[in-house]
């Protein structure tokens, strides 16, 4: 083979090759368009990230209504047991006030027999 023959396979070779990377650039190009407007939305489509974050905001909505229910409850049964809690020590005194005076009068009555 002559030295020209070698060089023209060469240069198609080469130009063979630049074919192939510039199709791989384009395709790695579309695919990040296309990954971009799954994210972010692009024309008549909303992406990807604006739908997780309206769909969290909805859902803390949701969770502040339940935690302010949680919290209502909680005030409601701690407001309760401290309710018991004095009633049953106001009943403790009043028997205990019972039991002394019943004591001392008992105490009298038998002074007096």
């Amino acid at each position: 083979m002559s030295d020209n023959n070698l060089l023209h396979d060469f240069i198609a070779a080469q130009h063979e090759r630049d074919l192939r990377t510039t199709e791989t650039l384009a395709t790695i190009a579309q695919s990040q368009k296309d990954m971009c407007a799954r994210l972010f939305g692009g024309e008549n489509q909303k992406g990807m990230l604006p739908y997780m974050i309206e769909a969290a905001k909805e859902q803390s909505a949701k969770m502040d209504d339940r935690f302010k229910e949680v919290e209502t409850r909680t005030t409601s049964l701690e407001t309760w047991r401290t309710g018991s809690k004095r009633w049953i020590a106001g009943a403790v005194a009043v028997l205990a006030l019972e039991g002394s005076a019943l004591g001392l009068y008992l105490q009298h009555v038998a002074k007096l027999k």
